[in-house]
């Protein structure tokens, strides 16, 4: 199954980093409006990708965001 995350620019490099850290395959769908970036995830487990993007927005909140 695919699922779509839209993701601010400035969360990137994080929502990358634990994407990838968690074993996802993930594209990069390019700009869905200003500011933000579509990733596609393949997954067959919708509930453990739903643990890893609440990790990414814990750590995001963390960040000062530019």
């Amino acid at each position: 199954m695919k699922a779509g995350i839209v993701v601010d620019d400035w969360k990137l490099p994080i929502f990358r980093n634990q994407l990838a850290g968690a074993g996802y395959k993930y594209t990069d769908g390019g700009c869905l409006c200003h500011g933000t970036t579509l990733l596609t995830v393949e997954t067959d487990n919708i509930l453990k990708l739903k643990e890893v993007i609440e990790s990414c927005q814990r750590d995001c909140a963390k960040e000062v965001r530019p």
